[in-house]
């Protein structure tokens, strides 16, 4: 009988113990399925407040306001009902911070007492100097004094005859402008014999090693689309070109955009095109065998308002308006004064 007795006594301490482990056991998969589904809450709007504050710095820095209005309808589309959020500006514009607090309600773990939890997730994106750009154009222009945004510029002109190192020394000889420039309401009263500010040529690159003429003439009219960075260098093909593929490659990229607004132009517009500056042009007679590096130091906006074909070769020209502040998305960013030639560029800083 005592050992009936004792066989009892040591199952019901066995059950005791066994009920207290599963207690713990329950109580422990409640904390680890419990805080798997907060770990996942917490990455789910940590994606939608890097997202939003993304979307919301393409606004900046000229529209603060449509940048917070842009930022919470993107957390409304990608968030859900009950999410609190807040949006701030930063004082110079150039930065928006989100904000993104959200209450999962517990599962196993409210038979611990606990029925809910809150996960909070920021996210600030900053506007910044482009520092690498994709979509370039295969030429490059020289670096001015100053980009007026205000002012039509005229691109391509100089584009025949010998000149060295513009814009220091000079002007092509024996130049003579095209006709249709010459009777230009406005651009008649241009001084034809000495640099005017507003006047650009460019100089072709090799975007590529083994660049060939299909690739330069397409990569004219969409743009190349790896991405260059400042400091990289590119090498020189020749000066500008009045060749009819070029030229109508131009004329392509006006015809496909029915936007005539320069204040309305973004990335992307078949008339927007982002250009790379180098220090100076080079000189026309230097070689063309993709042998001589020019080093990019800045990116540039331009849109084409109108290209005049003529007759192509020296008689081409195109005008149109450099952009100030236009933003080309999520990129590497530079705050360096001497890199700042109007293209910006957002990206998501700690």
């Amino acid at each position: 009988m005592n050992i009936l007795n004792e066989i009892k006594k040591e199952k019901g301490q066995s059950l005791v113990l066994f009920t207290l482990m599963m207690v713990v056991f329950l109580g422990l998969s409640a904390i680890v399925i419990d805080i798997g589904m907060i770990t996942v809450s917490k990455a789910k709007i940590q994606n939608a407040a890097d997202s939003a504050a993304l979307a919301g710095a393409m606004e900046l820095p000229d529209n603060p306001s449509m940048a917070i209005t842009v930022a919470q309808e993107y957390v409304e589309l990608n968030g859900k009902p009950g999410d609190i959020v807040n949006v701030t500006i930063g004082d110079d514009n150039q930065s928006i911070t989100v904000t993104i607090s959200r209450k999962n309600a517990m599962s196993f773990a409210k038979i611990l007492g606990t029925n809910e939890s809150t996960v909070t997730a920021d996210a600030t994106a900053r506007v910044g100097v482009a520092a690498s750009v994709p979509w370039i154009v295969p030429f490059v222009i020289p670096k001015p004094d100053y980009f007026d945004y205000d002012k039509v510029y005229v691109m391509r002109m100089y584009g025949a005859g010998a000149y060295l190192d513009y814009p220091d020394t000079g002007y092509p000889r024996n130049y003579n402008y095209p006709s249709d420039y010459r009777t230009h309401p406005v651009y008649k009263n241009y001084p034809l014999s000495s640099r005017y500010p507003y006047q650009f040529d460019y100089m072709n690159v090799y975007i590529k090693k083994n660049t060939n003429f299909n690739d330069y003439i397409y990569w004219l009219e969409y743009g190349y689309h790896e991405t260059f960075a400042i400091n990289d260098n590119m090498y020189y093909l020749g000066p500008s070109s009045g060749g009819r593929e070029s030229v109508d490659a131009f004329a392509r990229r006006v015809s496909r955009d029915p936007n005539t607004d320069y204040k309305k132009a973004k990335v992307g517009d078949s008339r927007v095109m982002l250009i790379p500056i180098v220090e100076s042009m080079l000189k026309r007679n230097t070689s063309t065998r993709g042998d001589v590096p020019v080093k990019i130091i800045g990116f540039v906006g331009f849109f084409i308002e109108k290209v005049h074909k003529n007759s192509y070769s020296e008689s081409f020209w195109f005008e149109g308006r450099f952009l100030e502040n236009l933003n080309i998305g999520s990129g590497e960013v530079t705050f360096d004064t001497d890199a700042d030639f109007g293209l910006r560029a957002i990206k998501l800083v700690d």
